[in-house]
């Protein structure tokens, strides 16, 4: 059994009442699991599996593949962050951006560290142009592709050979924004 402390960065159906969730651990890196019933009412996760959820987690390692039995989750209440367009929008950009940096089960603790700091950013205040460069450069930085003389995200961009889609609508809304 494996314990971490993680961040829910995606989810998706596996079977009628199973889910797929991927999330960014402090000690195993990125991590894929199955949680069976967790969208039967009454569930052993009803309600505990929600994007962007900050908790403690137990899984159990599958030796034949990439994909692991969750066990257990307990989520941290005071790391939820608010429900507002911007919030979401950044907040899922940011998962997004680490779900295509990382590697299963390759511990990047800087990365972790990274998009916990951003997590507690915004939980304190709406996000703003400069905390989305902010997390770019500093994305860069911890996978060694920053170049300062060009924008981060083209850094990152020439990596992944394409960055999330959701960054133009981000940025477009953020300058919109007072």
């Amino acid at each position: 059994m494996h314990e971490a402390r993680a961040i829910l960065l995606r989810r998706y159906k596996f079977s009628e009442n199973s889910l797929v969730v991927i999330w960014l651990t402090d000690r195993h890196g990125k991590v894929k699991t199955t949680a069976r019933s967790a969208t039967k009412q009454g569930g052993p996760f009803s309600g505990r599996l929600e994007l962007f959820t900050v908790a403690e987690i137990s899984f159990k390692p599958n030796k034949g593949g990439d994909l692991h039995t969750l066990s257990e989750v307990v989520v941290e209440t005071a790391a939820i962050l608010p429900s507002t367009y911007s919030t979401i929008l950044s907040a899922a950009y940011f998962a997004e951006l680490c779900d295509l940096f990382t590697e299963p089960m390759h511990p990047v603790p800087e990365v972790f560290a990274l998009l916990e700091r951003a997590w507690g950013f915004l939980r304190q205040q709406q996000p703003i142009r400069r905390a989305v460069t902010h997390f770019e450069t500093e994305l860069a930085k911890s996978l060694g592709i920053h170049d300062p003389s060009v924008p981060a995200y083209r850094s990152l961009a020439s990596v992944a050979h394409k960055l999330p889609e959701s960054r133009p609508r981000l940025m477009e809304h953020l300058a919109e924004s007072p």
